[in-house]
């Protein structure tokens, strides 16, 4: 080896610790940037060469080193992994959050709670069947009266909530259709560029990082599947369809549906009670090729607004139905019945129920017979929450399946949120900076540039006796 070959080993040195400073310089800068993948510089050893066809050289080292190229340390099952199970946390907390609403929005117990409505009702019914004379029966039956609307309005404000949360995450659905657009495009965008930079022979690291950042918020929202594509590019598949692919990305639309046989309506013009009458429900469309989540944030909103929510809705309209029923056997036995004599109109939803009677003299045929005052339906009335047919137990039975399915929910949430943290430290393990590391490394390359610097000086030494030698 010549002299001359020495310097050049010995610059190939200072080149490959300065750069092993600079990427290590670059893991600590970004240690807490979000989504960022530590990198490593990949270096092999550089073979001496020949000095022509017929000769060899022996005894030599080699040429230095040679820089092959900078890794992202990533893996791909890992990273697969974090992202469903993210979504599943996702899906999980939505639902958790859609149902913790409906059971806070009871305020059962509390004064203003339905049991608490039913509960006054039937004293006053109690009240007004031991009221002593007509003096007395009129204001009781006023009260009546005044506690059955109670009642009424107290069913119809939990419909009208619920119809006003399913409103929201009926639109809601548009504003994550459109931030799934809106992501989409970025990935699409930022796969063109790291194609480019492969094509060019550039890294494109950095742009990896970025695109994953998209790619996670994807998965988080619709529980995307992703799969390496050509020269660096990732493919996203939105169910059964391609979200992503390549440097094209795909439209996502809400569509909704009514009716018997279904027909195409704008989601905005469908309510809940087509959903809960017909089968209405609202979906997702990729192109013409309709698709559904598999997990995510907009998982659970369908869901809420396909089937949870609209399922609560029926229970409230069946309390109201029971209420109206339960009254109106008592109050009305007659045979053959006539619905001119109930108290209650058979509701045909919880907000419909209302009294037949539109004040408390309305009331004064209700006695066990014409032109008495024994009061015997009221006395019964008041009894109504000792027998098996009491709408008390119904709506009991109703608050307690909607607050255990919540709580349900919420251990649900809990625990996916706690595997996504343990995914999610499986993917830093593997892919993020480690400070004591990164140290190790900033000092090792340091002491490899001094060292390959000190051989260039001795070289340079060298060099400098040997010509004045010479001279």
């Amino acid at each position: 080896m010549s002299t001359f070959s020495g310097i050049n080993l010995a610059s190939r040195g200072l080149s490959a610790a300065q750069r092993g400073m600079e990427v290590t310089g670059q893991n600590i800068a970004n240690a807490n940037t979000p989504g960022y993948t530590r990198q490593r510089l990949d270096q092999t050893e550089a073979t001496a060469a020949t000095d022509g066809l017929w000769s060899s050289r022996k005894d030599v080292p080699g040429d230095g080193v040679e820089i092959t190229g900078i890794t992202r340390i990533a893996d791909a099952f890992v990273d697969a992994r974090k992202r469903q199970d993210a979504a599943t946390a996702a899906e999980q907390r939505t639902a958790s959050a859609v149902l913790t609403q409906v059971d806070t929005g009871l305020g059962e117990p509390g004064k203003g709670s339905l049991t608490q409505r039913l509960t006054d009702l039937y004293k006053s019914w109690g009240d007004l069947g031991t009221a002593s004379g007509e003096d007395a029966a009129g204001p009781a039956r006023t009260t009546v009266m005044a506690r059955s609307a109670a009642v009424s309005d107290t069913l119809k404000s939990l419909d009208t909530s619920l119809q006003q949360q399913w409103g929201n995450l009926r639109d809601n659905t548009s504003i994550l259709a459109d931030d799934i657009n809106g992501t989409a495009a970025h990935v699409a965008e930022l796969n063109l560029a790291v194609r480019k930079a492969v094509n060019a022979g550039t890294s494109p690291n950095e742009l990896m990082d970025q695109r994953d950042v998209y790619v996670n918020h994807l998965t988080d929202l619709t529980g995307a599947r992703v799969t390496p594509g050509k020269d660096g590019t990732v493919d996203v598949y939105l169910g059964n369809a391609v979200l992503v692919s390549g440097v094209h990305a795909e439209k996502v639309t809400v569509a909704a549906s009514a009716g018997t046989p279904a027909t195409s309506v704008e989601p905005r013009y469908l309510s809940l009670d087509q959903v809960k009458g017909d089968g209405g429900k609202v979906f997702l469309k990729v192109g013409t090729l309709a698709v559904a989540p598999d997990s995510g944030t907009l998982k659970a909103t369908l869901d809420a607004v396909n089937t949870a929510l609209p399922t609560i809705a029926k229970q409230y309209d069946a309390a109201a139905a029971s209420i109206a029923k339960s009254v109106n056997d008592i109050y009305n036995p007659d045979l053959p019945h006539d619905p001119a004599k109930d108290f209650y109109r058979v509701p045909a939803t919880a907000a419909s129920l209302t009294t037949v009677p539109t004040k408390g003299t309305d009331l004064a045929g209700r006695d066990s017979a014409p032109g008495t005052v024994d009061r015997s339906v009221a006395k019964a009335l008041g009894q109504l929450p000792e027998t098996a047919a009491s709408p008390s137990r119904v709506w009991r039975d109703t608050v307690t399946s909607i607050a255990s399915t919540a709580q349900a929910a919420e251990s649900r949430a809990v625990l996916a949120g706690q595997v996504a943290l343990k995914s999610d430290a499986a993917r830093e393990a593997v892919s993020g900076v480690n400070m004591d590391e990164e140290m190790t490394n900033l000092v090792t390359f340091q002491h490899a540039y001094s060292a390959s610097a000190r051989v260039l000086s001795a070289i340079n030494e060298s060099l400098d006796t040997l010509i004045n030698l010479v001279r």
